[in-house]
């Protein structure tokens, strides 16, 4: 660190000298490039000295009984490195030396000799850009250090023209009065995004920090996603820290390569959310694919451990790239001439039957909705006078997707069962409740890499309702990539099921949606 300390010094005092030399000679005749390092290799050893807490000497002289300082008349590489502009941050070499050691002086002389040194190798690291600003050592085994930064953004118009006023639902919620079902037309911030990603003591020892900031949380930023992972292996990478439960392919997929501006309306109603807790990730065999969570809860995100009950929810999926290497993302970018088909299925196992002292159901079950769109928790939900204070969850999908030549769909199936109901006030005429949906999606390529037409339909139907989604849109790669990417899409929903403002569904909806989206990242 001290010879990085003098590198900065000594180009400082470079741009003193420079600085402070007459205009007329700066202007009328060309630097003494010589002079100029003679007096440069003059200040480093000044600090040197300084450094090595010596008292001032005349240059190739050391006081008796201090150590020696390097030879000024040979130029060290750490001098070299405060006029180098290439990418490394600090110097990779160790720095070698002469010097004069002066001997004792104890016959009113000096017996000098001249000897070589090596000063220590520095910390190396080296700045650029790779999918995200990075700064990594040049040798990771030696330097197990890594940061990248990346950022995300999506600014988006949302406008909703409304079929109906009022959407009535099956409890007493506002003591049995309608919702109100409103207009939209506004632009928010949606998925402001900063994330840190690397590794700490071990290439093997990765970390992940996702801070999160939306105009619908109240402008209020949030840690998203977190954790350290260490990966033993290409079958074993284990995980702790928050994330997604992986009950649904569309839902572990990510909000930043959906064809559509945001989720479906099926995925919406039926996946879990995220949670803190212990995973695993791995590639079983060649293409196969698995993730496996132990989680806090089935809907657990940002709850503290006194809105929680005792139960941990289990979830696991797994995918299979049958003809090879299928790629990230649902539109066909690489344009495959080959083609690429995935499939997959996921499920998730919750109990969910934490009360407080006055039998109020716990934050955790706010999450779940039958079909016509009321929370399974709201009083008189399922029978009059009864609430429903805790259940299980079994969720099962199965996914499949392919793409080639331009062309990409996606799909998924849903199954969910809902049973071992608690409940106070009563009970209930229903021992399962049993709800199934789909989702899929098409899009095509009409400028390859550049502007694709899609077009998506999603069912939620159960025992209590059907509700349909229709959308189609246009999606302009700006740079043949999602990192720059504009989408305009139109949905026709008829009575959303869910709420939800990522993809602006609100319950009840019955009408036009549209969303026009830029979405930025680096």
């Amino acid at each position: 660190m001290k010879h990085f300390s003098s590198t900065i010094i000594t180009a400082i005092a470079a741009g003193v000298l420079l600085a402070t030399m007459p205009a007329s000679a700066r202007a009328d005749k060309p630097v003494d490039v010589d002079a100029l390092l003679r007096r440069l290799d003059e200040a480093e050893r000044r600090l040197q000295v300084l450094e090595n807490g010596t008292p001032h000497a005349p240059a190739g002289e050391a006081p008796t009984g201090q150590e020696a300082v390097p030879d000024p008349s040979v130029r060290s590489e750490v001098q070299d490195a405060a006029f180098s502009t290439a990418n490394p941050v600090f110097d990779t070499e160790p720095v070698s030396f002469t010097y004069q050691d002066q001997g004792s002086n104890t016959g009113g002389g000096t017996n000098a000799t001249s000897q070589q040194g090596t000063l220590p190798r520095a910390s190396s690291f080296a700045i650029d850009y790779d999918t995200g600003f990075v700064l990594r050592p040049d040798d990771k085994d030696s330097i197990p250090y890594q940061l990248q930064v990346n950022g995300r953004m999506q600014i988006r118009h949302v406008g909703f023209s409304r079929d109906a006023d009022f959407y009535f639902n099956r409890g007493d919620t506002f003591r049995g009065g309608p919702l109100r079902i409103d207009n939209r037309n506004e632009i928010e911030l949606e998925r402001a995004r900063l994330v840190f990603s690397g590794f700490v003591h071990d290439p093997k020892l990765e970390f992940f920090l996702n801070i999160d900031g939306d105009t619908d949380d109240n402008h209020q930023a949030i840690f998203h996603d977190f954790w350290f992972n260490y990966e033993f292996n290409e079958t074993f990478d284990l995980y702790f820290g928050k994330a997604f439960v992986p009950g649904s392919r569309d839902w572990l997929n990510g909000s930043m390569r959906t064809h559509f501006a945001d989720r479906s309306m099926a995925t919406t109603f039926f996946r879990p959310d995220r949670s803190v807790g212990v995973w695993a990730i791995g590639e079983v065999t060649e293409d196969l694919f698995y993730r496996v969570m132990v989680a806090n809860g089935f809907s657990a995100s940002d709850l503290q451990f006194s809105q929680l009950d005792t139960s941990l929810a289990y979830s696991g999926t797994m995918w299979w790239d049958a003809l090879g290497d299928y790629g990230k993302g649902y539109a066909d970018l690489k344009w495959h001439e080959d083609l690429a088909v995935r499939v997959g299925q996921s499920f998730t196992y919750a109990s969910q039957h934490g009360i407080d002292s006055l039998g109020v159901p716990g934050s955790e079950q706010n999450f779940l909705r039958i079909s016509d769109g009321t929370r399974l928790i709201t009083p008189s939900a399922l029978a009059p006078g009864v609430t429903v204070v805790g259940s299980d969850i079994y969720l099962y999908a199965v996914d499949a997707a392919f793409k080639y030549r331009g062309w990409s769909v996606n799909s998924e199936l849903y199954f969910r069962w809902l049973n071992q109901f608690k409940t106070v006030g009563g009970t209930i005429p229903y021992s399962q409740l049993y709800a199934y949906g789909f989702y899929a999606d098409t899009g095509y390529m009409i400028l390859e890499k550049s502007l694709e037409v899609i077009a998506r339909a999603s069912l939620v139907d159960g025992m209590f309702g059907t509700r349909w989604e229709y959308a189609t849109g246009i999606n302009w790669y700006v740079n043949g990539t999602h990192q720059n990417k504009v989408t305009f899409d139109i949905t026709k929903l008829d009575g959303s099921p869910v709420s939800n403002s990522g993809p602006n569904y609100e319950v009840g909806q019955e009408g036009l949606l549209t969303r026009l989206q830029w979405q930025i990242a680096f």
